[in-house]
C-alpha cells in the first residue's frame, strides 16, 4: 500500500494580504533575526533529504521539511512559521551567509560572527 504523492515544490507563497497555512512551511528563502537585535540570517526551507551538520553532503534519510540558517541546520521549528512575512532571494540569502562569515574572519567576538548576540551600536565593526 502506498501514499498519494504530493508535490510540495508547486506551491508559492501567497500574494500581500493574503493568508497562508502556518502548520505547512513554503519552500524559499527568507530573512531572519534569531533573536532581538541581532543580524538578519538567510533561512533556506526545503522539503527533501537532510544534511549532514558537519559538511553539508545529503544524507541517506527520508524526505522531510529542512532548514539552514546561513548555511546551517536549524530546526525548522525555531524559524517558522515566523520568517514567513520576510521573503528573500537565493542572492540575499547568499549575501547574509558572506556577512557572517567576515565576522567570524576579521571579528570573531561580534554580532556579525554569532548571530545569536545582539548587536552593540557603539562597538559593532563595520562589515564594508
Amino acid at each position: 500500500m502506498s501514499r498519494q504523492h504530493t508535490d510540495y515544490t508547486a506551491r508559492t507563497a501567497p500574494a500581500a494580504g493574503q493568508g497562508f497555512d502556518p502548520d505547512t512551511p513554503i519552500e524559499g528563502f527568507y530573512r531572519f533575526r534569531l533573536r532581538s537585535g541581532a543580524v538578519p540570517v538567510g533561512v533556506r526551507i526545503w522539503w527533501g533529504q537532510p544534511l549532514d551538520p558537519i559538511d553539508g553532503s545529503v544524507l541517506d534519510r527520508s524526505y522531510r521539511w529542512n532548514a539552514t540558517a546561513n548555511g546551517r541546520p536549524i530546526d525548522l521549528e525555531r524559524v517558522w512559521p515566523k520568517c514567513a512575512d520576510d521573503p528573500i532571494d537565493e542572492a540575499e540569502a547568499t549575501h547574509l551567509a558572506g556577512l557572517q562569515a567576515w565576522g567570524e574572519q576579521h571579528a570573531p567576538g561580534s554580532a556579525f560572527a554569532d548571530p545569536t548576540k545582539r548587536i552593540d551600536p557603539l562597538t559593532a565593526p563595520t562589515p564594508f
